[in-house]
């Protein structure tokens, strides 16, 4: 089976790249910058090198994780955002119906995309209205609108995985990655003993990215095609939960800080999702612990 990555130099795709090894798959998987050996240099923008590499290697399943994926790079750069995944998405699919060839696609969509959910609609489902907050989140439902129509206008059998907060080792731009950077830095003396911080208040799912990328293999090889499956935990904590266990696995004695320059033009008060379709269709669950994931993500950046 040729399996292709686009964007597998990112978090998810690094994580995704090792579990298909471990699956003994053949792999190829794409980089925009700072791609590692054996990955194909590959700006999703640009069509023409799109259509080289799908002419190429004629893939049979594709895994399309390649975006701008930040919510406050977006604000700050929403052209750039829009382009890269909305742009960078139709430039796939076209190649494909160009060269004939219809892989099975999952496009990494994204719970942003729901917005603003009042409480009585959480966990929020998969036909839940589509109102995002900022231009990362419209560009992920134009990403996701454009591989329904692909499938709807010419049967390219795609799956869409709306992927909710997703961390691990090796993530950097995050709420818990952040808290281990700031706790690390000050158990190596290099900060004082304050731990600077934005809204606690929010409420998050928190997926381990080895059991998210579990999710989005059996969501390719297991989800109907043209369907739509929320990748969620089922699980939901308030930030400064995160933060308190995270306290609880250092030996320093920290105070808690609130910075207004972490705080966000407008926050999500709950984000949490229904994933029964995607249980009920491949059988999928959380495994790892949340303490599990907190624990080795301050291990990682102890580490560096």
């Amino acid at each position: 089976m040729r399996t292709l990555i686009t964007g597998a130099e990112g978090f998810i795709g690094d994580y995704l790249s090792q579990f298909l090894r471990q699956q003994g798959e053949e792999f190829f998987g794409t980089y925009y910058k700072g791609g590692s050996a054996g990955l194909i240099g590959c700006d999703v923008r640009d069509a023409e090198a799109v259509d080289s590499m799908i002419r190429d290697i004629k893939p049979e399943r594709i895994y399309h994780l390649a975006a701008q994926s930040l919510p406050t790079i977006s604000w700050k750069e929403p052209a750039l955002t829009m382009e890269t995944n909305i742009i960078g998405t139709i430039n796939v699919f076209e190649s494909l119906l160009r060269h004939g060839l219809k892989p099975r696609v999952l496009v990494a969509c994204s719970s942003a995309e729901y917005g603003f959910v009042s409480e009585e609609d959480v966990p929020v489902k998969e036909d839940h209205s589509l109102k995002p907050l900022h231009p990362y989140g419209v560009s992920k439902v134009a990403q996701d609108l454009l591989a329904y129509q692909y499938f709807a206008n010419f049967g390219i059998p795609s799956v869409r995985a709306r992927i909710f907060n997703t961390t691990g080792p090796g993530k950097t731009d995050d709420v818990c990655s952040d808290f281990a950077r700031r706790i690390v830095s000050i158990e190596k003396g290099n900060s004082p003993p304050i731990v600077k911080v934005g809204n606690l208040h929010t409420r998050r799912e928190v997926i381990d990215v080895r059991d998210a990328v579990r999710g989005l293999y059996l969501a390719l090889e297991k989800g109907e095609e043209g369907e739509v499956y929320n990748l969620s935990s089922g699980r939901v904590f308030q930030i400064s939960y995160l933060l308190q266990i995270m306290l609880s696995l250092t030996k320093r004695k920290l105070h808690v800080e609130v910075d207004q320059r972490l705080l966000r033009p407008s926050d999500e008060p709950v984000i949490m999702g229904a994933n029964a379709k995607l249980r009920k269709a491949t059988g999928w669950q959380c495994v790892i612990p949340l303490e599990k994931t907190l624990e080795d993500i301050l291990n990682y950046w102890r580490q560096r």
